[in-house]
């Protein structure tokens, strides 16, 4: 009688997540949920609106060049508030979505270390709102100076247009860093926007009203102030504050993003 062979089962080969792989991964999360693709396009469309509107309303009365960069400038930073309530939204959701549908024990299943988790979902909140950002402040300028005209009509060159658009990106990009920190941490979506707004424009004003010099310029140090001389076009500011701007939102930022990392690590879920 003849035996039937059995062939062995096979081999299992268990690959290595990368953090390029991560990174892929992260953007489909992000790409996939439709609430990040309205919030990213509103984002980078109601600026623009915003200030082609304004531009339009000032624009019989400029009577200068100096006037008219004041103008497109300024109805660019005017409309600062709308891409940041929005990119903070944004970078709260990412953090909070795997929470909310209950795919976080799955991802960290994957990824037992966790850290690279987080990471990878920081670069992509970071990137997509720093490209944002960049670009809706980059075309409302733009915008702003054809309709406003002139002779010469305002251009990128002008003293503070590049500190005003890279800055507003950067400062930005680093508040919905905290926004997926402040997710991450709570996981809840709510109290991560509230959690963010609160210590980006709450916790330095109140600090600000405690009489102790010590304590008021640590205020200062926070990424609310510190936007300022990223943000406003009339601000008087040297190579010097601008660094140090630079540093302390970075600084402030890589902080929460590190306390995230912890948190998330050591906890079950």
């Amino acid at each position: 009688m003849t035996v039937p062979t059995v062939s062995s089962a096979p081999e299992v080969v268990h690959g290595r997540l990368t953090f390029g792989g991560l990174l892929a991964s992260e953007v489909l999360k992000a790409s996939s949920l439709r609430s990040t693709r309205w919030l990213v396009g509103l984002a980078f469309l109601l600026p623009v609106g915003i200030a082609v509107i304004t531009v339009l309303t000032r624009r019989p009365d400029v009577t200068n060049h100096t006037e008219a960069l004041a103008t497109v400038l300024g109805a660019v930073a005017d409309t600062n508030y709308v891409p940041l309530l929005l990119l903070v939204s944004f970078g709260t959701l990412v953090g909070t979505a795997e929470y909310e549908r209950g795919a976080a024990t799955t991802t960290f299943a994957v990824v037992p270390r966790r850290t690279p988790v987080v990471l990878a979902k920081v670069v992509v909140v970071v990137v997509t709102a720093f490209l944002i950002s960049l670009a809706s402040g980059l075309v409302s300028f733009l915008l702003g100076s054809v309709l406003m005209g002139g002779d010469p009509p305002v251009g990128l060159t002008d003293p503070a247009v590049a500190r005003v658009l890279a800055g507003t990106a950067l400062f930005q990009a680093a508040v919905a860093a905290i926004a997926l920190s402040a997710g991450l941490l709570l996981r809840s979506s709510i109290a991560g926007v509230a959690a963010t707004l609160g210590f980006v424009f709450v916790v330095p004003a109140l600090l600000q009203a405690i009489p102790v010099a010590a304590v008021g310029w640590f205020a200062r140090t926070l990424p609310g102030p510190e936007s300022s001389v990223l943000e406003v076009p009339d601000v008087a500011s040297g190579p010097g504050a601008l660094v140090w701007s630079v540093v302390a939102v970075v600084g402030w930022t890589a902080a929460t993003v590190a306390l995230a990392c912890v948190v998330v690590r050591r906890r079950d879920v």
